[in-house]
């Protein structure tokens, strides 16, 4: 089986993809972990994906496509690829996706989930909605101050979403009118998102195209 999951930055996408992979035995390929592999190479390549990262903008498509393609399988589940529609015509030339699950969320709660994650250089993350340290802003393993990442803050979450929305919405209307899109609203529980995806997976597989 192959799908991809598209979602806005916050939209729980992972999460789900996680599960999936899981459940289904999929290959999780995220783009986002593998972009955070090649800045810590900390090669040229490596700073010139941070310096587009950190300012909230898309890697060029040519160089995410490169990166994703060693990856690809008999059986997986893409995770932020394709979000933009020359990266779905690309993916589209080179496999046949089964499905592609859209994960829908509004702005302000994008806004809500994004500003409230802050990470520790000691490895440690937390969700100030659902995991919050003992102590503000300081970490429960080591007792450094926490830090938030540069695209997690409010400025450049904003930017991040604008351009989503222009990137995207030409992929999602692709696969609509391929008819493999499978939306689910995000505001609901994990468990409640992953039964409608695999509800809505089940009868999708099964619809003449």
């Amino acid at each position: 089986m192959k799908l991809t999951i598209i979602g806005p930055p916050g939209s729980g996408k992972s999460s789900q993809a996680d599960l999936l992979a899981k459940k289904l035995r999929l290959k999780h390929i995220t783009i986002g972990e593998l972009l955070r592999k090649e800045e810590k190479k900390h090669t040229k390549l490596g700073e010139k994906i941070e310096k587009i990262i950190d300012k909230g903008n898309l890697v060029p498509s040519a160089l995410a496509w490169n990166i994703v393609k060693k990856e690809l399988n008999k059986n997986y589940i893409l995770d932020g690829f394709p979000r933009e529609l020359i990266e779905a015509k690309i993916l589209d030339k080179n496999t046949n996706l089964d499905a592609a699950i859209f994960i829908n969320v509004n702005n302000k709660e994008i806004l809500r989930r994004l500003t409230n994650r802050w990470y520790c250089s000691c490895g440690m993350n937390y969700n100030f909605l659902m995991n919050k340290p003992k102590k503000n802003h300081i970490c429960d393993k080591c007792s450094r101050k926490l830090l938030q990442r540069e695209d997690d803050k409010p400025n450049i979450i904003k930017k991040r979403i604008k351009i989503y929305r222009k990137e995207t919405k030409p992929v999602i209307d692709f696969y609509r009118k391929k008819r493999i899109l499978i939306t689910v609203n995000g505001l609901i529980s994990i468990k409640e998102i992953l039964k409608e995806i695999i509800s809505k997976l089940n009868k999708n597989l099964y619809k003449p195209r």
